[in-house]
């Protein structure tokens, strides 16, 4: 048990860097074997302002023993600030996170919104890169993909 604790202050740090993360949840299971650690039942993840809260996440380490990929299943929101100061918040239904390509994947009802204004973008599925910047946004049949924005005079 002393060991998985560890690890998994271990594991968050390495994640993080050097800055002070609060996690939260019901249950955390950290399998340093399986290069994985599941937190689940009202998880929150905190890091300064930025704020995760999902059923259930998981996250797999690489054999390097960095971070590879986040996954944040059921009813999950999120707050965070940009590098240029924007607070961002949103939700999906599943939020997965590939730390090698930097690339965030919204699914099922996916929504973010910059704070305090009108620009937004709607999806069923939202792909955003922060590599190359891009933004690939998927409506259905239903529910089409929709932007919102204020245009800057």
């Amino acid at each position: 048990m002393v060991r998985a604790i560890v690890f998994l202050f271990f594991f968050i740090y390495r994640i993080l860097a050097q800055e002070i993360v609060e996690v939260s949840a019901d249950h955390i299971v950290s399998s340093q074997t399986k290069g994985e650690t599941i937190m689940s039942g009202n998880v929150v993840i905190q890091r300064d302002k930025d704020i995760l809260r999902a059923n259930k996440v998981i996250i797999n380490m690489g054999k390097d023993r960095k971070p590879s990929k986040y996954e944040a299943i059921g009813k999950v929101d999120f707050n965070v600030k940009t590098n240029d100061g924007r607070i961002m918040q949103g939700r999906a239904n599943k939020i997965i996170y590939d730390a090698k390509k930097e690339e965030y994947h919204l699914l099922g009802q996916a929504w973010v919104q910059e704070k305090g204004k009108k620009n937004a973008v709607r999806g069923e599925t939202i792909i955003l890169n922060k590599q190359d910047g891009s933004a690939s946004i998927e409506g259905n049949k239903k529910k089409p993909a929709k932007i919102i924005f204020t245009l800057e005079k």
